[in-house]
């Protein structure tokens, strides 16, 4: 495969995992956050299951409790996103979701116990304009609860990808990858029963919702990154994966007919900007450092 071909597919999962605000937005309207997240999650942990079934064999202890670990983290996420997503719209879930590439470097900052660099310091600044414009309605800023849910979302979404670094040096990522998602569904469907809420769909649209969820969101999107990132560079990956909420965006502007006015537009711009403005600093450090140890 060629670097512009992984390139492809990498923006074509990033594209499968954007439509999954579009899908939980419509499934939301008949089912219960932690219901819907207990199907979906269960039956893509089942289908990786059956196609990476001769990597089961090799499975560690250390898996089960990275699996463990990882799925509690990006099941607090997943909480947050979908109950995010009752009260706001799709587009604006996943503009904010996505500070989370800012939350990754300020964590990094804090654990490591350094000031971030200037660049991050005027984008965190710049985020946040773009938060504030992106909650207006009319002329009065509205942060609702849906957006500081979504907020907090995507601080566990920042703690989930630290974690995913620190384990996929050790361990099988793909191995990682499914005993989360199997977690995930465990967690859901705990929570679910704890409500009393728990049900298989009865409705068309409620299977339709879940199967595109669980086929194209967590299988088909989680199958393709891992495969494309073997022949293209991370830090392209991470600069991909800021397209995300503009694909979100236009989903739900093209299906659900949710609507961006001038605040929001410009509001989620900032975001974008940010985001990239902080991927192409990862990337110039790791260039530098890399340049650094190669004249040791």
């Amino acid at each position: 495969m060629t670097e512009k071909q992984a390139d492809v597919l990498l923006l074509l999962g990033i594209a499968a995992r954007s439509s999954s605000y579009l899908f939980a937005k419509i499934g939301l309207a008949t089912l219960e956050p932690w219901n819907l997240l207990g199907i979906r999650f269960t039956l893509a942990f089942g289908i990786l299951c059956l196609l990476f079934y001769k990597r089961l064999s090799a499975m560690a202890k250390e898996t089960w409790i990275a699996g463990g670990l990882l799925g509690f983290v990006l099941f607090a996420c997943m909480t947050c996103e979908t109950i995010s997503l009752q009260t706001i719209d799709s587009s604006m879930a996943a503009f904010l979701e996505n500070t989370a590439v800012f939350w990754v470097l300020c964590l990094e900052a804090l654990l490591f116990r350094r000031l971030p660099d200037k660049v991050v310091i005027l984008a965190a600044l710049t985020i946040i304009c773009g938060i504030f414009l992106l909650t207006m309605h009319g002329t009065v800023p509205s942060f609702s609860i849906g957006a500081a849910i979504c907020l907090t979302g995507s601080v566990f979404y920042a703690v989930w990808i630290l974690l995913t670094s620190k384990f996929a040096r050790k361990l099988d990522p793909v191995l990682i990858g499914i005993f989360q998602m199997g977690f995930i569904g465990l967690f859901s469907l705990s929570g679910s029963l704890f409500h009393s809420t728990l049900a298989l769909p009865t409705q068309p649209i409620q299977w339709e919702v879940i199967l595109a969820l669980v086929l194209i969101c967590s299988v088909f999107g989680f199958t393709l990154q891992p495969i494309a990132q073997k022949y293209t560079s991370a830090e392209k990956a991470g600069l991909f994966t800021a397209t995300n909420p503009l694909i979100a965006a236009f989903l739900g502007w093209s299906i659900l007919a949710e609507t961006l006015g001038t605040a929001q537009l410009v509001g989620g711009a900032l975001i974008i900007g940010s985001i990239i403005a902080v991927q192409l600093l990862q990337q110039h450090t790791s260039s530098a450092d890399t340049q650094t140890s190669s004249l040791h």
